[in-house]
């Protein structure tokens, strides 16, 4: 039996990416030439890598906006630009595609989400059971995706889509609307993969400027990505390089 601590997925993400120490990417190969289920782990999430790199094709070796990377170069959090409105197809798809790029030093950086943002509360709240619907669907109860998406559009008074997450192994289980607050109502889509892991969408109208944030609480993961018009917030128990790619293919699946 082979020592050292078995790789969990974020070590395996790491891995794929080339983010381990040269020691621990020397102990994972090894073991992958003796595990077949690790190794078809591996060959899994490869498969999800390039997936998300044939449907974004080419749109994250477009340069980042100059003042972007001034803000990166003074080592200051970079401040959002109020998009004009909504996002088009192409700039979501690329938007997405841009999360992957600076998610790696949004992460470095260690940016922390503070936790009384009222956003994150509420989608915390709700993944726990802690606030009380007033519906909740099974996704059998809304086999048309017309109508998943319809129950979107009537509820956050925009046009939405819900995410089609099957590339990333994970399917839509359950629809939950909330009562209105100050920003009205709220809908969470929950979806499980093949594991039952749970990935959260919170999505209500935004209280605050546009922003993308990706942060940690505990062994939760939290992505903030937020425009002019909807606030969302996923949430999953994963690695950082996984969420960067849900979020990026959730966000886009609203608007696509």
């Amino acid at each position: 039996m082979m020592g050292g601590t078995p790789p969990g997925d974020e070590d395996l993400h790491a891995f794929i990416d080339g983010e381990l120490d040269a020691a621990r990417a020397a102990e994972i190969a090894a073991r992958l030439e003796s595990d077949a289920p690790l190794a078809a782990r591996v060959a899994a999430f490869n498969a999800d890598k390039a997936m998300i790199a044939q449907a974004y094709g080419g749109l994250d070796a477009r340069p980042l906006p100059a003042e972007w990377l001034e803000m990166i170069g003074k080592r200051r959090r970079p401040k959002p630009v109020r998009p004009q409105r909504r996002l088009a197809t192409g700039f979501a798809a690329l938007a997405a595609s841009l999360l992957l790029v600076v998610v790696g030093w949004l992460a470095y950086r260690n940016m922390v989400v503070p936790q009384d943002d009222p956003i994150v509360a509420e989608a915390l709240s709700a993944r726990r059971e802690a606030m009380v619907p007033e519906l909740t669907l099974t996704a059998d109860a809304l086999p048309e995706t017309a109508a998943r998406n319809q129950l979107l559009t009537k509820t956050l008074a925009t046009t939405l889509k819900a995410p089609d997450l099957g590339r990333m192994g994970y399917r839509l289980v359950s629809v939950q609307v909330y009562p209105g607050g100050a920003e009205g109502k709220a809908v969470e889509l929950s979806y499980r993969d093949a594991a039952g892991r749970l990935f959260t969408l919170y999505l209500r109208r935004p209280s605050g400027p546009p922003r993308v944030d990706l942060t940690a609480k505990g062994g939760m993961r939290i992505c903030i990505w937020q425009d002019d018009v909807v606030g969302t917030v996923m949430l999953g128990e994963m690695s950082a390089a996984e969420m960067a790619r849900l979020a990026s293919l959730a966000y886009a699946g609203l608007n696509l």
